[in-house]
């Protein structure tokens, strides 16, 4: 849960504050009581082992479905999202050149070309990132704040000459934009980033498996000895109320 921004002035606008605080807070709250009524029946230790075998399984369960999906198409990937696949412009000027791409500097001729009609997503894509690539140049070398009502907006660039190449693995799309109200053209190169968008998800798996599988055998060896107790074994010695 993010709040929503919280206004800070006349042309800034501050960034989301409390979401993380209420995510804490949910958090504290709702385990906390739960414990607080399992420490009552089975004793601290046990049942804190006992909400943290619960807690780590059920998030194992969650993430696994958010990184396998359940069956249903479109179901894979529901959980939180790393980087998404993106253009990545890498270098701008009124000339460019790559070392690392030499391809470069043949633009916009051959083995660069213009992709088809069926492909009108991708041409967008690069646009959109040039766009905002050249509006964030500009504010920065105006030392305009983004976030600021006169802040330059992506719809001031307009973005033609859309091409696209490959350098080995690596997908490159070039294009020229400039300002809309005057300004010299800049030629912008940008690369594919396939992105990582399962990252946070394998993290919460394997995080939750490792709490389990470290809070299980200590929750085994506190059941064991608890059913000791109730068959006439001696029961532990009493510190005082839980």
């Amino acid at each position: 849960m993010i709040a929503a921004p919280i206004p800070c002035g006349e042309n800034l606008t501050c960034p989301p504050a409390f979401g993380y605080l209420t995510v804490i807070a949910a958090f504290v709250i709702v385990i906390g009581s739960v414990y607080l009524i399992l420490s009552a029946v089975f004793g601290v230790r046990m049942g804190y082992l006992v909400i943290a075998v619960a807690f780590f399984g059920w998030m194992t369960l969650f993430s696994a479905i958010w990184l396998f999906g359940t069956g249903a198409p479109n179901s894979k990937n529901l959980g939180p999202r790393g980087v998404e696949a993106h253009w990545q412009p890498i270098t701008a000027g009124l000339t460019v050149a790559s070392q690392k791409y030499p391809v470069v500097s043949s633009y916009p001729s051959r083995p660069w070309r213009t992709l088809g009609p069926g492909m009108a997503s991708s041409v967008q894509s690069v646009t959109t990132a040039i766009q905002e690539s050249l509006a964030n140049q500009a504010n920065e070398n105006l030392h305009i704040n983004p976030l600021a009502t006169n802040a330059l907006q992506t719809t001031d660039f307009t973005v033609e000459n859309v091409k696209f190449a490959t350098a080995g693995k690596v997908s490159l799309a070039m294009a020229q934009g400039f300002y809309n109200f005057g300004g010299p053209k800049i030629t912008v190169v940008a690369y594919h980033d396939s992105g990582d968008v399962p990252v946070y998800s394998w993290a919460f798996f394997a995080g939750s498996l490792f709490g389990l599988f470290v809070h299980l055998p200590f929750l085994d060896r506190a059941e064991r000895k608890r059913k000791a107790v109730l068959t006439g074994g001696r029961r532990p010695d009493w510190y005082g109320p839980a």
